[in-house]
């Protein structure tokens, strides 16, 4: 069942407690929300609206966020391992250092105005961050891999 923005307060606490309650974040919208840091792990968001949210660091790990729209939302260094981003709006969305490893991105909207598809895709196929330099990106990605 979704729940509707006038339903539940707009608050880190709010979200946090829905989190900890059932994962279940399905329709919910929390468009400007400051949710950075926040681990979403396994978290059904399903047509959420995270909309120029703050989700800078936060966590999605296997998160199923199919049909969810994060337009112009700040999802720099978020980990999207093994997330499900089918149909997803990430338009205008800011991605760098982000992980896309395994990640479901069909039909997904992509920022490829800000970010190359490729370097999106890559990430997708070998854990490695979003809009790093290859020079940069070494060990550290490596060593993420390794503890899936």
């Amino acid at each position: 069942m979704s729940k509707k923005f006038e339903d539940v307060p707009c608050s880190r606490k709010s979200v946090m407690n829905m989190i900890a309650e059932s994962k279940d974040l399905q329709g919910l919208d929390l468009r400007k929300a400051d949710l950075s840091n926040m681990d979403f792990t396994g978290c059904n968001l399903k047509n959420a609206n995270l909309s120029y949210c703050d989700l800078k660091n936060a966590i999605f790990f296997g998160a199923d966020l199919k049909g969810a729209s994060m337009w112009s939302a700040n999802l720099e260094q978020a980990n999207f391992v093994s997330a499900n981003l089918q149909d997803a709006d990430l338009d205008y969305a800011r991605l760098k250092g982000a992980i896309f490893y395994q990640a479901n991105l069909k039909r997904t909207t992509l920022p490829e105005e800000l970010m190359s598809r490729e370097d999106i895709l890559d990430s997708v196929a070998n854990g490695s961050r979003v809009g790093i330099p290859k020079h940069q990106k070494g060990k550290k990605n490596l060593r993420y891999r390794a503890t899936l």
